[in-house]
């Protein structure tokens, strides 16, 4: 077994690593439309649809023109 005495620890990395990991996971939420803090980014539609909204598909008996 490793002896620990006098090892540094790695933990600014850590930190880092999930500060870096956060924010994709971030970036890639507003991106497929789970959140909305910035307004116009990501995609068109959203990738998660909210319950009771009509999408494209079920249509609201209209066609677009």
């Amino acid at each position: 077994m490793p002896r620990l005495v006098g090892q540094r620890s790695n933990t600014g990395a850590n930190i880092t690593s999930l500060i870096i990991i956060a924010a994709i996971v971030g970036v890639l939420l507003e991106y497929l439309g789970a959140i909305d803090i910035v307004p116009g980014f990501g995609r068109e539609g959203r990738y998660f649809q909210l319950q009771g909204q009509p999408t494209n598909e079920q249509g609201s008996g209209q066609i677009n023109q």
